[in-house]
């Protein structure tokens, strides 16, 4: 049987590896060891081969060669496809959130203590060094939350 895996691989090859790399440890199958390592070996690959190595393990694969001009790609129907994942069941006691609810932090993280800073100097309440204080607050219950959420 044929194959095409010692075909050199492109940057966009690549590319589209670590894109499936990060998925993949965004659902929960990698832990942030795994994806540092399978990144690392990602962008080190030579061969098309090696790239599927690197997502043998994952339940969909990397569409490689997308780069390559007149290579025709199987049609939609013919790729595999796996059924959608069911929604995450919230804890007892905690109400569902809608996607986008679901992230925090962000800009939000640092305009709010800014804002707060703003408005406290402008008063005279408190002096300019305050910031370094009010957004340290910030960022570790960012932090905190987003290890709560893994």
């Amino acid at each position: 049987m044929a194959t095409d895996d010692p075909i050199r691989a492109s940057d966009v090859d690549r590319d589209a590896v670590v894109s499936m790399l990060r998925e993949a440890y965004t659902a929960g199958r990698l832990t942030i060891d795994e994806f540092d390592e399978r990144m690392a070996a990602a962008y080190a690959s030579k061969t098309w081969g090696d790239l599927r190595q690197l997502t043998i393990d994952l339940p969909s694969q990397p569409i490689l060669g997308t780069d390559v001009p007149g290579r025709r790609l199987p049609p939609a129907g013919t790729l595999p496809t796996f059924p959608p994942r069911p929604a995450p069941v919230p804890d007892v006691g905690q109400e569902p959130q809608s996607p986008q609810h679901r992230h925090r932090g962000g800009p939000i993280g640092i305009l709010v203590p800014i804002a707060i800073w703003i408005l406290l100097v402008a008063h005279g309440v408190v002096g300019p060094g305050i910031i370094f204080v009010i957004i340290a607050v910030f960022a570790l219950t960012t932090i905190v939350s987003g290890i709560r959420r893994r």
